[in-house]
Parts: structure tokens; C-alpha cells; sequence
């Protein structure tokens, strides 16, 4: 019985030490989780529903610079990768010359649909009197990106669409691509080129950059507002004829919605918006002044309300795993220690005497006690192993069924026992030095130290 309690006091110690570790590992890994998962939320939010805390979506960009049915001739275009233009409308056999990349044009005819439904439109540069008939697609609205010669640099902007990153405006050597929606700083120009204006556009977290036509970037707002979206005022405000002030239109009182109709742009640092109010008054209004309205403003509100909550309540059972481990790793270190109080004494004997004798043989200058200390070392590691429940015909059996966890140094126990047994078989003819007897010798205290059995 007593042996029992003995080896049952040892495994409860390693086992406290090895859950110990186990439950660190956990806890860590739980609050990595809580990490990644607060961090994909914003990204969970646009991809799926379109609402986000950190700009508008791709598809949104796009849409705003796009060409419709409806736009009108004589709005100013661009072509942000260049392209080829045509005699005639869905004829590209008939190729009259290319627009550069950037380039400012003006719808002049159209849109015709070619036999795939593409529509066409002519458009002319203004500044060479060229023209032709080039596909909607390459085209998008100049000025919906809310940038002027005036912005400053280090101004946040995001891709309006898919392009390419030039060496220079005057240099069309392709340095790489960008995509609709990647964010990035102004941090060079504009230089005219073209009939547009050009910036060096510094993508964020890349080393991929290059020089794009301003008709490719928008303004970046954390709002995310484009033409459509229903704002509503957070304090009464004027409506002004032009982004940055000037004759005042109207008024826009607190709670008051309206939709916003054009922008954002930058003056002095500060973004403007278009709006119009339901009675038809438009102006021009800070972005402070505003918040969202309608459903998405309502969405919104609930989506932050879910994320907050869920973020408490994630917060408070990451807590209570902390707590709960603490308390667990507690309750363990109090039972290992009354379990080894209940172990009686007599199951603790110090057998130091028995020690001395063995150090007091290893040390002398006679090669038979060498031999006797490490035999008799050899019975005082039998006597543990047995105490700690192990069975069998000698120690080698017993030592064979010890698990690497009840005994740290179980290969110092094996490699000192084999030279007992090689001792044993030879006797005289085996060759032991004193420096390999005091090896040994250290090799079996490690095994009692580990066992408090010394």
C-alpha cells in the first residue's frame, strides 16, 4: 500500500507538470483565435454583405466611375490603360490610331451597340482633334475621384479600377498592376501628361508602385459614401454651392437625411460631399456634419451593436479560461502537495549513510571497492523502482516497464545498471578505471536526487 501511495504521489507530480504546459499552450492558442477573428471581421463584412468600416467595396468604386445609357454627351472621360480607337462602331478591323494611357477625351457620339451588346462610344481628344469609336469598357468618368491639383500629397487614395503602374507619366515602362479597391498614398505629383494629371501612387505594405492617371483614384474616406447613399446630418449645417465653402443653397438640420450625389473631394485637409434633400436643395457639406441614414446607417448600427457584444462576451470566456486554468493549475498543486503530506514518513528514508558508503568506496585507491560501490548502488536503485510499483523477475524487467514520464533520468538508470551487470558477469576481467566508477557512481546519484532518495 505504501508503495502505492509513493508511486501515485510521483505520476500526480508529473502529470501536474505536463497539464500545466498543456493548458499554457491553450490558452495562448485561445487568445491568438480572439485575435485573428477580431481582425477578419471588417473583411467578413465587405465580402459578404457590402457594409464596411474602412472604405466603399470594389464593386462600388467601379460603379462610380463607370459609363451608362444615360451619361451624357459632352462629359469629359478617360481612357487610365490606354486603347486603340475605331472608324466605326464594333469594327475593330478598322483601327484609325491609340490613345495613351491617361488620356482626356470627350464623349462626342453614341453608345452603339455592336451584334455582342458592347456598347461603343466616339469620343475626341480635345487637345489633338483625334477621334474614334472605342468600347465602353476602357472608359471611365474623369473627376469622380475627388482629387485636384490641390490635393496634398501623402493623401490617402484607393484604385477606382484594374491598371497598370507605370516608371513614369512621359515613360510608359509597366513597373506592375494594381486592382480595384488596393489602398495606397499620393507620394509624388500630379505632373500633366496627356490632358490628365498623373500621381506616383505608394501602395501600402508593397514595394510594387508606379505613376497611374488621377482618373484612376478616389479620395479614400472612412465613410465608404458613394452616389446614392443616404446620410443623415448630426447638427445643422449650411449647404454650400462648392466643396470648401462660398454662397450658401440651403440648410441641412440635425436628423435630417439626404443623399449624397457627388463627392468626396479634399479641401484643406478636410472631406466634402454633395448632398441633396428630399425638397431637391443641393450643396456642398463637411463630412463631419454627416453620419449614415436609412438602412444602411440601420445595418451598421447593428452589425457594430453584434460585434460589440460578441467581442464582450468573447473577452469574458477568454477570461473565465484564464481563470478557470489558474484555478485548475491551483487546485492541482494543493492536492500534489497533500498527497505527498499523506506518504509516511517511513516511505521517505534517507539513506544518505548508505551514500557516504558508496562515495567513500568509489574514492579509494583499491579497484574491488570501486566494483562494490557501483553493486551496491546498483541495490539502492532496485530498492526505488520497487517502491514505485514496478514488478518483475530483476531490475532490468522492472526498469523496461518505466515510463519516461514517472522517471526524467530513466537513461542514466539503464546506462549505469548495464556496467553493474557487465561487472557482475566479468568480474575481474572487466577493465574499470576509477574515473569510469566515479561516472557511474554520478549517474546513479542523479537517478536518487531526482527521488529525494539522497
Amino acid at each position: 500500500m505504501s508503495a502505492t501511495v509513493y508511486n501515485a504521489t510521483m505520476a500526480e507530480e508529473n502529470r501536474t507538470k505536463r497539464n500545466t504546459f498543456e493548458d499554457m499552450v491553450f490558452t495562448l492558442f485561445a487568445l491568438l483565435l480572439l485575435a485573428q477573428i477580431l481582425n477578419n471581421i471588417p473583411i467578413f463584412l465587405e465580402e459578404r454583405f457590402g457594409l464596411t468600416f474602412g472604405g466603399s467595396p470594389s464593386g462600388v468604386l467601379l460603379a462610380s466611375a463607370a459609363l451608362s445609357m444615360d451619361t451624357p454627351l459632352g462629359t469629359r472621360v478617360s481612357t487610365p490603360n490606354g486603347t486603340a480607337y475605331y472608324g466605326t462602331a464594333g469594327d475593330e478591323g478598322s483601327e484609325l490610331g491609340t490613345f495613351p494611357p491617361g488620356t482626356s477625351l470627350v464623349l462626342k457620339d453614341g453608345p452603339v451597340e455592336d451584334a455582342l451588346g458592347e456598347r461603343w462610344w466616339y469620343v475626341e481628344d480635345p487637345d489633338t482633334g483625334n477621334g474614334g469609336w472605342v468600347l465602353e469598357d476602357v472608359l471611365v468618368k474623369d473627376g469622380v475621384g475627388g482629387l485636384s491639383a490641390a490635393t496634398k500629397l501623402g493623401t490617402k487614395v484607393r484604385s477606382i479600377v484594374d491598371g497598370i503602374l507605370w516608371q513614369s507619366p512621359a515613360a510608359l515602362v509597366a513597373l506592375g498592376s494594381m486592382r480595384v479597391g488596393e489602398w495606397g498614398i499620393l507620394a509624388d505629383g500630379p505632373k500633366e501628361k496627356n490632358g490628365t494629371r498623373w500621381w506616383y501612387f505608394d501602395r501600402e505594405g508593397s514595394d510594387d508602385d508606379g505613376w497611374v492617371p488621377e482618373s484612376m483614384l478616389t479620395l479614400f474616406s472612412e465613410k465608404g459614401w458613394h452616389s446614392g447613399s443616404l446620410v443623415v446630418g448630426t447638427r445643422d449645417t449650411d449647404l454650400f454651392e462648392r466643396a470648401g465653402g462660398g454662397t450658401v443653397l440651403g440648410f441641412l438640420r440635425e436628423g435630417e437625411r439626404a443623399k449624397v450625389v457627388g463627392g468626396p473631394t479634399m479641401i484643406g485637409g478636410v472631406y466634402w460631399w454633395e448632398v441633396e434633400k428630399d425638397d431637391g436643395t443641393r450643396g456642398w457639406i463637411t463630412e463631419s456634419a454627416l453620419e449614415d441614414g436609412g438602412m444602411r446607417g440601420v445595418m451598421k448600427g447593428i452589425v457594430t451593436t453584434i460585434v460589440v457584444i460578441g467581442t464582450i462576451i468573447t473577452i469574458i470566456l477568454v477570461g473565465g479560461i484564464v481563470y478557470v486554468t489558474v484555478r485548475t493549475n491551483q487546485i492541482r498543486a494543493r492536492e500534489a502537495k497533500r498527497i505527498k503530506a499523506a506518504v509516511p514518513k517511513a516511505m521517505q528514508p534517507k539513506r544518505n549513510d548508505r551514500w557516504d558508503r558508496v562515495q567513500e568506496h568509489v574514492a579509494s585507491d583499491n579497484p574491488n571497492d570501486w566494483r562494490h560501490a557501483i553493486i551496491e548502488a546498483d541495490i539502492m536503485l532496485d530498492e526505488i523502482v520497487t517502491r514505485m510499483g514496478y514488478q518483475g523477475n530483476t531490475l532490468g524487467d522492472r526498469l523496461k516497464q518505466v515510463a519516461r514520464g514517472d522517471m526524467r533520468t530513466i537513461d542514466s538508470a539503464w546506462e549505469a545498471h548495464r556496467v553493474r551487470n557487465q561487472i557482475a558477469h566479468e568480474g575481474s576481467d572487466y577493465i574499470l578505471t576509477q574515473r569510469e566508477a566515479k561516472r557511474i557512481i554520478d549517474l546513479y546519484g542523479a537517478v536518487f536526487e531526482e527521488f529525494k532518495f539522497i
